[in-house]
């Protein structure tokens, strides 16, 4: 996953309209912009995104199951990106 595919999929989903995981979503990017200005570390990105995948591992409302997949796959993608910077 490529940072301009994340940057689409969070933006889609802060369009979505769910308040929920518009902010998880509106969230992950103002962590990865801070990453990309040098204001956060790639390890403290790396564990960040750890933490928000155990607060999304709670979420168990099926009508929301689309979100949660969503933001897990995006999660890992900026895991992967922010080791591959090292």
């Amino acid at each position: 996953m490529t940072l301009d595919e994340i940057n689409q999929q969070l933006t889609a989903i802060v369009n979505s309209g769910d308040p929920t995981f518009a902010g998880a979503a509106q969230w992950i990017g103002q962590a990865v912009a801070a990453a990309q200005s040098g204001q956060m570390s790639m390890s403290e990105l790396t564990e960040t995104m750890r933490d928000m995948q155990r607060q999304l591992a709670v979420v168990q409302d099926m009508s929301q199951m689309q979100y949660k997949e969503t933001l897990n796959t995006i999660i890992n993608g900026v895991i992967v990106l922010a080791g591959a910077v090292f």
